[in-house]
């Protein structure tokens, strides 16, 4: 038997092969956004492929959660809190519920026609996000994520509803 063979082709190799096409792209892109996070190369390459494998897209950031990210693997806290801070710099994944309004005005600028001349509250967490309410405590606007609900009676059977921030509702839970 003395006819020549090949050697097997290395992982990497096997691995380019096998992934899926555009799985590059989608890597790259989280390697990216890790990358901003200042992960060193490793870090964010790693992590990118778990993403990819577990199909995390980047529409899905805001669901994301520290619960979630342990499971697909990613095992240092502080890594899960640096991750977590894209929630702060991307949009919602999904639009808040509306209802549909027909036959409506829409203001529109005057510079810019094309271009709806209309203010929504933001929530001071999440400047891409629109708030639905505002804390009782300092009157900062909050999203549905940020939003902190405290149930309170007046002692007449009536019981009331507060909203809260983050910050006012951890002051108001130690006191």
């Amino acid at each position: 038997m003395s006819a020549s063979y090949s050697p097997p082709p290395a992982y990497e190799d096997v691995n380019k092969k096998s992934t899926k096409k555009g799985s590059n792209s989608k890597r790259q892109t989280w390697y990216s956004k890790l990358m901003t996070l200042e992960f060193n190369q490793d870090e964010a390459t790693e992590y990118a492929k778990l993403f990819v494998t577990n199909e995390v897209e980047m529409n899905m950031i805001p669901e994301l959660n520290d619960d979630l990210l342990e499971s697909i693997g990613i095992e240092k806290a502080g890594h899960r809190i640096r991750i977590l801070r894209l929630q702060r710099k991307s949009p919602p994944s999904t639009p808040v519920a509306t209802r549909p309004v027909l036959d409506v005005k829409i203001p529109r600028c005057s510079r810019h026609p094309n271009v709806a001349n209309v203010k929504i509250p933001r929530c001071s967490w999440h400047p891409n996000v629109a708030a639905n309410e505002k804390c009782h405590k300092c009157d900062r606007l909050v999203c549905l994520n940020c939003r902190r609900v405290r149930s309170s009676n007046n002692g007449h059977g009536h019981g009331h509803v507060h909203y809260y921030c983050q910050d006012c509702y951890d002051e108001c839970t130690i006191l």
